[in-house]
């Protein structure tokens, strides 16, 4: 579940998007994550599940294959225009119901699936199936790797009210998290950080593996 109330209706618009994500700091924090989560080698297949307008291809080294998923219609256009120059990555619309079963193979056997603030704008269901669909998009080595905001029992009050007002309702705590990704992936850990971006904004990584 989505809120697009207000003001948030704006970050729709792929432009907007991307303009808030480089005032809070995403970009730099994303960085970080590639370099010490993701850890993505050339000749690697990554696909990047809820990749909105595709900023995070530029996150990756050359020589990989990007496979790109979104929802988003007008998100996976903006990404197709802005590489249509590179054959190394694709897009793909659609959503996950459709995929889980039977990723389609431009997805299949990937050795780096990642879900960048995906999870927290679904409800349990919906990010279950998500989940489903990136076990079996995975090769049998293959890792998730998700970033998400998460809730502490013990967290700041300007950080809680801050992911109070993200656009996603479905910020968890680490326990919630834990019981969601166990649901599908025996192994797996988390790690709390902090710091990522401008704003006081505490967030989760997951690493899972089949």
């Amino acid at each position: 579940m989505q809120d697009d109330s207000g003001l948030k209706r704006l970050l729709g618009f792929s432009w907007v998007y991307a303009g808030f994500q480089s005032l809070v700091g995403a970009t730099r924090g994303a960085k970080w994550v590639a370099e010490n989560f993701w850890r993505a080698q050339e000749g690697q297949k990554i696909v990047d599940i809820g990749c909105g307008p595709g900023n995070t291809a530029h996150l990756l080294p050359r020589g990989v294959q990007y496979v790109g998923f979104d929802v988003s219609d007008s998100y996976i256009e903006h990404a197709r225009k802005k590489f249509a120059h590179d054959s190394s990555k694709s897009f793909i619309v659609g959503i996950a119901e459709d995929f889980a079963a039977a990723p389609p193979g431009q997805m299949q056997n990937a050795d780096l699936v990642i879900m960048n603030g995906l999870l927290h704008h679904l409800d349990d269901d919906q990010a279950l199936t998500a989940l489903r669909l990136a076990r079996a998009t995975l090769a049998s080595h293959g890792r998730l790797v998700c970033l998400e905001g998460c809730f502490l029992i013990s967290q700041a009050p300007l950080a809680r009210w801050i992911l109070k007002q993200d656009r996603g309702q479905n910020v968890r705590s680490e326990q919630e998290w834990k019981r969601l990704v166990s649901s599908v992936f025996d192994n797996f850990e988390t790690h709390i950080v902090t710091g990522l971006l401008r704003i006081p904004y505490t967030q989760v990584i997951i690493e899972a593996q089949k």
